[in-house]
C-alpha cells in the first residue's frame, strides 16, 4: 500500500467510535476538512454531497425540515418533531427551532439513513443527522477565518483551544459571524431586499479529565439570527384575480408593469426575522471496566422564532402570516457499552425527554379591502364579510376578506424510553445483530384559543369555546358572549385542551458477512416509530382542534461496504424496501383548513451507491447516486374527497447524484494549490401530496468550486476563492397550492454567489 490509499475514516453512528467501512448501516460522513473545501455554510448545503436527501425550505433556511429517502415532516408549526433527527454532540434537537446556527468548527457530519431507535435516545422512522463538534484538547492552538463575497457579505469564524490545567482541564472557544444582503430584491421603493443573513454563532466547551477512566465535557452555545426574512416568489394562476400574484401591483390592486422576475418582489411587509438559541450540555464518559463503559448526556435547550411571513410576496395585504414560537427542552441519555470487538457486544440505555412549546399564528387575509365601503379599515369589515353584511368579498366559506384567523397553544410532552443493540460473532464471518426499544410518550395540547379578528386585531368571534375576550363594552361582541346568554358560561369557563398517550416497541435485526478484510455485506430489517401528535393549525374551525396517530416504518435493507485497488477505491452501496403507514401529514384544503391527517400507507423502494477513489495521489473523486420510487398506495385528502393513491411523495426525485473532486495541482517549496469541484443533480419532484404539475420542480443541476492557495505541508495558512452555482439555477425549495387566494406559494434557492476568504491556523 501507497500513499495513495485513502484514508481511514472513523465514525461514531453506532456509538462506538469504529471506521466507516465496519459500519453496517446506510451512512454517509463528511470530514472537518471536506465541509471546508465544500463550503458547507448551512444544513440545507448537505443537499449537496448526500444522495436521496432534501431540504424542505417552507420555513426559512434557518430551520431546515430534512427528507431522506423521502420520508419528510411536513407541518411548519412546532407541534411535531421531525422523522428525520439532528443532534449535536449526540443531544436530539427536537425542534427546528432548537437548531440555531451549528455549522462552524465542526469535526464531521454523519447522515444515517432508516430508521433509528436501538443506538439513539430518540426514535424516528426516516433517519438522524449526527453533528460532531471538535472537542476540547490540551494543545494550544487554533484558526482565525475572514471573509467577503457578493451582496456584500462579510463572514468571520475561529477556534482557540488550551491546557487550563495540564492533562486536567482543557478548554476550546469557538464562534462564526456571517452578513450579508437579501438576494431577492424589492421594487418598492424604501423597503429593504429579502431573503439576507446576519447571524452569528459562539460556543464555549470545557473538558475535565478526573482520571484515566473518567471524562465530562462541558458545552455552552448561543446563537442568533436576525436577517431579512425569507421571500415568497409568487407564481400567478389567477393574472386577472384581485391577488395577480407575481405582478407589482398598488395599494388598490391594479396592476402596474411587467410580471416580476423569479429574483424580484413587490413587498410591504418586511419586518426582519429573528431566532435565538441557547444551549448546555455535560456528557460524561466513565470507564466502569474493561469490559463496559457509562456515558450519561444531559442536556437543556432554549429557542425561540418570530417569523413575520408575507405569504403573498406582494405590495398590499393579501395574505400575511406571521408566527412566534419559544421551546424549550431537557433530555438525559444514560447508556451502558461494551467494547465493540467482543464475540458478545451491547448497549443498554434509557432516554427522558421534557419539551415544552408554545406556539402562535395568524392568517391576515386581504386586509387592505373596505369591505362595507365606510371608508375604514376595521373588525366591522370583517364582521361583514363573515356574516352577510359586506359587499360580497367573501373567499370561499370559511376564509373572509378583511378578516384575521389567529391561534395559539401551549404544549407539553414527556417521553420516555428504555432500548437496547446487541451483537454476536457467531464466527470470523457471521455476526447477529439485534435490538429492542420500548417507547412511551405523554403529551397534552392545552389553552388553546382561536379567534376571528378584524384587520385592527378586535376579535369578534370564537372558534374554540372560550377563547374570545369578553368585553360588553367591546365594539364587537358576540351574542353568545355576551352575559346572560345560554352559552356564556360554558364559554368563559371552557378549556381547550387535548392530550395523547402513545406506548410502542420497535427494534431491528440484521446479519453481516465479513467476507475479507475489505468487504462487508449485511442484510437487516428494521421498524422506526414516531409518536402521535397535535394539529397546530386549528386556525378556521373546531373540528381541526385534533391529533394525529404514531407513524410507522417497516424497513428491508442489504447493503455493502468494499475497498479495492490496495484500498485507493471505496464502493459502498445499499438497496432497501419501506413500507410507511400513517404517515403524518398537513392537509392544505381549498377552503383555508389545514388539519394534520394520517395518511394511510406508502412505499418506497430505492438505493444509494457511494464511490470514493484516489487513482493518484494528488487527485480525490467522490461520486454519489441515490434513486427512489416513493408511492402512496392509500391516502386520502380534503376529508376524502380527494384520492392520492399513486401519486409519489413529496421531496422524493426519482433520482439525485452528487460530485465531488479535489485536485492538488502542485506543490511548491513555499505554497501548494488544490482546485475543488462539486455538484449535485436532483431529478423532477413534487412539494405536495396533489403532484401539481405547475408548482413542481423539475430536474436541475448546482455546481460549485473552490480555488485554494495553501502552506505546503500543515495547512498554516490558505487563501481560497469559491463560487456556489455558478450557472445562476433557478430552483425551487418548496411550494404550496394557494389557488383559494390567488397564487401559488414557493421558495427559491440560492441563486449564484462568490467570494474570497483566508484562513490563518496557529
Amino acid at each position: 500500500m501507497d500513499g495513495s490509499a485513502l484514508e481511514e475514516v472513523v465514525v461514531t453512528a453506532q456509538k462506538r467510535a469504529e471506521t466507516l467501512q465496519s459500519v453496517p448501516v446506510s451512512v454517509t460522513v463528511l470530514t472537518g476538512a471536506q465541509l471546508g473545501e465544500l463550503k458547507l455554510d448551512t444544513p440545507s448545503d448537505l443537499v449537496t454531497q448526500i444522495p436521496n436527501l432534501q431540504v424542505d425550505g417552507i420555513i426559512g433556511e434557518g430551520s431546515p425540515i430534512f427528507s431522506l429517502r423521502g420520508v419528510s415532516m411536513f407541518d411548519y408549526s412546532l407541534s411535531q418533531s421531525s422523522p428525520v433527527a439532528s443532534y449535536i454532540d449526540e443531544v436530539y434537537k427536537g425542534s427546528v427551532v432548537l437548531f440555531g446556527v451549528e455549522m462552524y468548527d465542526l469535526e464531521r457530519i454523519e447522515v444515517l439513513r432508516g430508521p433509528q431507535g436501538t443506538l439513539y435516545g430518540k426514535n424516528t422512522t426516516g433517519g438522524a443527522i449526527n453533528f460532531i463538534t471538535h472537542k476540547p484538547g490540551f494543545d494550544e492552538e487554533g484558526y482565525i477565518k475572514l471573509g467577503v463575497g457578493n451582496y456584500d457579505r462579510k463572514e468571520a469564524g475561529g477556534a482557540f483551544q488550551a491546557g487550563l490545567i495540564p492533562d486536567r482541564l482543557a478548554v476550546r472557544l469557538a464562534f462564526t459571524y456571517t452578513k450579508s444582503d437579501g438576494f431577492v430584491h424589492n421594487v418598492l421603493a424604501g423597503y429593504p431586499d429579502l431573503e439576507g443573513i446576519d447571524q452569528y454563532g459562539v460556543r464555549l466547551s470545557l473538558l475535565y479529565k478526573a482520571t484515566d477512566d473518567l471524562d465530562l465535557t462541558l458545552r455552552y452555545s448561543k446563537s442568533m439570527q436576525d436577517p431579512q426574512d425569507y421571500a415568497i416568489i409568487a407564481g400567478s394562476i389567477a393574472p386577472g384575480g384581485i391577488a395577480g400574484a407575481g405582478y407589482y401591483r398598488t395599494s388598490d390592486g391594479t396592476a402596474t408593469g411587467t410580471p416580476l422576475a423569479n429574483d424580484q418582489v413587490g413587498q410591504n411587509y418586511t419586518p426582519r426575522r429573528r431566532q435565538d438559541n441557547q444551549a448546555v450540555a455535560l456528557t460524561a464518559n466513565w470507564n466502569l471496566s474493561s469490559a463496559v463503559a457509562l456515558t450519561s448526556i444531559t442536556s437543556w435547550d432554549e429557542g425561540s422564532v418570530l417569523n413575520p411571513e408575507a405569504t403573498d410576496g406582494a405590495a398590499f395585504d393579501i395574505f400575511k402570516s406571521p408566527y412566534t414560537g419559544k421551546t424549550r427542552q431537557v433530555t438525559q441519555d444514560l447508556r451502558l457499552t461494551s467494547p465493540g470487538d467482543a464475540v458478545f457486544s451491547y448497549i443498554a440505555g434509557a432516554y427522558y425527554q421534557h419539551e415544552i412549546v408554545y406556539n402562535s399564528t395568524e392568517n391576515q387575509l386581504f386586509n387592505f379591502l373596505d369591505v362595507n365601503g365606510d371608508g375604514v379599515l376595521n373588525y366591522q369589515d370583517c364582521a361583514d364579510a363573515s356574516f352577510g353584511a359586506g359587499q360580497g368579498y367573501s373567499v370561499g366559506s370559511l376564509i373572509n376578506a378583511g378578516c384575521r384567523y389567529y391561534n395559539a397553544f401551549d404544549q407539553i410532552r414527556n417521553s420516555w424510553a428504555v432500548y437496547s443493540d446487541m451483537g454476536y460473532a457467531a464466527s470470523k464471518l457471521v455476526k447477529l445483530r439485534g435490538g429492542v426499544r420500548y417507547n412511551h410518550d405523554n403529551a397534552v395540547q392545552k389553552n388553546a384559543l382561536a379567534q376571528l379578528r378584524g384587520s385592527d386585531d378586535v376579535p369578534i368571534a370564537s372558534i374554540t369555546p372560550g377563547s374570545l375576550a369578553i368585553d360588553p363594552n367591546a365594539p364587537w361582541t358576540p351574542v353568545e358572549a355576551l352575559p346572560g346568554s345560554p352559552n356564556y358560561d360554558a364559554i368563559v369557563n371552557a378549556r381547550n385542551s387535548q392530550a395523547l398517550h402513545n406506548t410502542a416497541v420497535s427494534g431491528r435485526a440484521g446479519i453481516d458477512f465479513t467476507l475479507t478484510a475489505d468487504s462487508l455485506l449485511y442484510v437487516s430489517y428494521s421498524r422506526g416509530y414516531r409518536s402521535g401528535a397535535f394539529n397546530g393549525q386549528f386556525l378556521f374551525s373546531i373540528t381541526d382542534f385534533t391529533s394525529v396517530k404514531p407513524e410507522t416504518l417497516d424497513s428491508i435493507e442489504a447493503g455493502w461496504k468494499t475497498q479495492w485497488l490496495d484500498r485507493r477505491l471505496q464502493l459502498n452501496g445499499a438497496i432497501f424496501h419501506y413500507q410507511y403507514k400513517n404517515q403524518q401529514i398537513i392537509d392544505i384544503r381549498p377552503t383555508g383548513q389545514q388539519p394534520v391527517i394520517n395518511l394511510g400507507k406508502s412505499k418506497i423502494d430505492g438505493g444509494e451507491l457511494e464511490l470514493v477513489t484516489r487513482p493518484v495521489r494528488p487527485l480525490t473523486v467522490r461520486v454519489g447516486i441515490g434513486v427512489l420510487d416513493a408511492k402512496i398506495q392509500e391516502g386520502k385528502l380534503a376529508g376524502g374527497t380527494i384520492d392520492v393513491s399513486g401519486h409519489t411523495l413529496p421531496n422524493a426525485p426519482k433520482f439525485s447524484g452528487t460530485l465531488s473532486t479535489d485536485w492538488n495541482v502542485v506543490m511548491w517549496q513555499s505554497a501548494g494549490l488544490t482546485l475543488h469541484f462539486d455538484g449535485n443533480y436532483a431529478s423532477k419532484q413534487y412539494f405536495e401530496l396533489i403532484n401539481a404539475e405547475r408548482i413542481a420542480q423539475d430536474g436541475y443541476a448546482i455546481l460549485n468550486a473552490r480555488v485554494m492557495l495553501h502552506s505546503p505541508v500543515e495547512a498554516n495558512w490558505e487563501v481560497g476563492a469559491w463560487i456556489r452555482n455558478m450557472t445562476d439555477r433557478f430552483y425551487l425549495t418548496s411550494a404550496a397550492d394557494l389557488q383559494s387566494i390567488g397564487f401559488d406559494y414557493r421558495h427559491r434557492g440560492v441563486p449564484r454567489t462568490f467570494g474570497l476568504d483566508a484562513t490563518y491556523r496557529f
